[in-house]
């Protein structure tokens, strides 16, 4: 349990018994990034979640005692070869918009830099879009990195050695 202000969260990693919540506020990420996830989608990243082999793992957020699933992040262990060290790397963190306010992002984040301490993670990365309000709250946990970062798409498989 963590509390925020008068808030009190639970996160705990995603189960089993999580997955229509999970899978709802996926969608509603993906609606707010402007991806339309397919049913293929949502059950390739679950198995990658339910794996204990896979790289991603997931948390999932809760007011209080609620049952229901507010929020989620999903996020993964990465290798730093220049620091000699491992890193955490938060690939998704949503809130469902009505629970927004009251800590939980807060809360999710302040989990995560427990873990890492807990398991010697040397930095918890993340990227965020230019206009996502949450900024705010980030630049009071976290340092901004001034490192720029690219995607690059494959060759065209014609060009592929």
């Amino acid at each position: 349990m963590s509390t925020t202000g008068t808030t009190t969260w639970t996160i705990t990693p995603a189960t089993d018994d999580d997955r229509s919540d999970w899978e709802r506020l996926y969608l509603a990420y993906g609606e707010v990034a402007g991806e339309r996830l397919s049913t293929e989608h949502l059950d390739r990243v679950w198995s990658w979640i339910g794996t204990p082999a896979g790289q991603t793992a997931c948390l999932v957020l809760r007011e209080g005692e609620r049952q229901r699933v507010v929020g989620l992040a999903h996020y993964r262990l990465f290798e730093r070869p220049l620091a000699g060290s491992v890193g955490c790397w938060l690939d998704d963190l949503f809130v469902d918009p009505s629970h927004r306010g009251r800590g939980g992002t807060r809360a999710v984040l302040e989990h995560l830099r427990v873990l890492a301490a807990e398991h010697g993670w040397s930095t918890v990365r993340w990227t965020t879009g230019q206009t996502n309000n949450a900024q705010k709250l980030y630049d009071q946990l976290a340092d901004r990195s001034p490192v720029i970062t690219y995607n690059m798409a494959p060759a065209p498989a014609s060009n592929a050695r």
